[in-house]
């Protein structure tokens, strides 16, 4: 009897909109952000436009937590009411939330679905990416254990790159990691972050001016797209559609024939990186 395999992302990985109107065998749990006092499930009761509209007149930094159990074993059992009987679990860097202790958690617990969990290592549009290769796989006949395989074979190489206007949100959320450094030793520099081979934050370049900074994010993008074969690669934005339109147009002048997704920073990561990011996943398949 054929598997029927699903997938179930935290809304921090942002898996591509475009993926998640197209499948039925996707489903998404909700981190959690509270702004002034109220809490709300992360792009269900809160927009990332309803978000950053609000962001510069709060008082106080908004908050985030991972996804409760509770909403996890709820996203498990839809996926189990439609009929799945197996279940790829997808969550942002261990590193950066406590997500993927959650999953794994709920995928200990499932007895009646099999269920294996993967830390991408990476965050937005870098994590949700992995649900376009686990799907390109699915689609491809490949069985749950040898999707997996190549999943988390290909987590080793894949990046997330991200441009940001200021340090002041990473450093108000605590998620500073490697790129604390920074802070104070130059005035009004312009950093490109990166996640590390952990899955933590470091920066890996830095400039004067955005549109340098941009060109040297864009820069690696492309060493690291040219470098493999088998790629998926997003770009997404935190408020700045135009420059996200930029860097999308670089990539795509180079890569004409790259299938190059695009969409909005989730609220939950826009609590720790503010307005103005722009950041592009690129994730590697095959085990390169």
């Amino acid at each position: 009897m054929p598997e029927k395999i699903a997938i179930l992302a935290d809304s921090g990985s942002d898996v591509p909109a475009e993926l998640l109107q197209k499948y039925d065998n996707i489903e998404v749990a909700p981190m959690l952000v509270t702004m002034a006092g109220k809490e709300y499930r992360d792009n269900v009761d809160i927009t990332p436009e309803e978000f950053y509209a609000r962001l510069g007149q709060e008082d106080q930094f908004p908050k985030t937590a991972a996804p409760t159990q509770g909403s996890v074993e709820a996203s498990v059992d839809k996926l189990r009411k439609r009929g799945f009987d197996h279940i790829i679990g997808i969550t942002v860097s261990a590193r950066l939330s406590t997500t993927f202790g959650i999953f794994t958690n709920v995928a200990r617990e499932t007895t009646d679905i099999k269920m294996d969990v993967i830390n991408t290592k990476n965050i937005g549009i870098g994590s949700g990416l992995f649900a376009v290769y686990a799907e390109e796989m699915i689609d491809c006949g490949q069985t749950f254990d040898e999707t997996m395989t190549f999943l988390k074979q290909s987590v080793k190489n894949s990046r997330t790159f991200f441009y940001i206007p200021s340090l002041k949100y990473l450093r108000a959320g605590g998620r500073i990691g490697r790129v604390a450094g920074l802070i104070g030793s130059v005035l009004n520099i312009k950093p490109v972050i990166a996640t590390d081979s952990d899955g933590i934050y470091f920066p890996v370049a830095k400039a004067r001016s955005e549109q340098k900074a941009i060109s040297k994010m864009v820069a690696l993008v492309e060493k690291l797209i040219s470098s493999h074969k088998s790629v998926r690669v997003g770009v997404a934005n935190g408020a700045d559609v135009p420059l996200q339109e930029k860097v999308y147009d670089r990539l795509h002048s180079t890569f004409p024939q790259l299938k190059i997704y695009r969409g909005s920073i989730s609220p939950a990561l826009g609590v720790h990186t503010g307005p103005g990011l722009v950041g592009v996943g690129v994730q590697v398949g095959e085990g390169e």
